[in-house]
Order: C-alpha cells, then sequence, then structure tokens
C-alpha cells in the first residue's frame, strides 16, 4: 500500500508569531498589572469636621 505525502505552506505564519509575541507581551505586562493591584496601598484621608461654637 502507498501513503500519499501531503505537503502544505502556511502562507501567513508571520501573523501568528506577531500574534504570540503580542500575547506575551499583553501577558507580561497583565502580570505587572495583578502584582500593582496586590502590592496597592490605600492612601486614606480623613475630612476635618468643624465644631460649631455656641
Amino acid at each position: 500500500m502507498t501513503k500519499a505525502i501531503i505537503e502544505v505552506a502556511v502562507e501567513n505564519l508571520d501573523d501568528l508569531t506577531n500574534l504570540i509575541k503580542k500575547a506575551q507581551h499583553q501577558s507580561v505586562e497583565l502580570e505587572k498589572t495583578l502584582k500593582d493591584i496586590q502590592m496597592f496601598e490605600p492612601k486614606i484621608s480623613y475630612p476635618v469636621f468643624e465644631q460649631k461654637q455656641h
């Protein structure tokens, strides 16, 4: 029995490579943002209440 050999060429492989690079970059940015959220320390200020003098 003979086996058929099929050859294909992906013409837009560069597009896939660019999408992978973009996803990796976004993943790094997201990781940094998530770390910033985890390390977030809120700065809280309390309003000064004025007391009325009678």
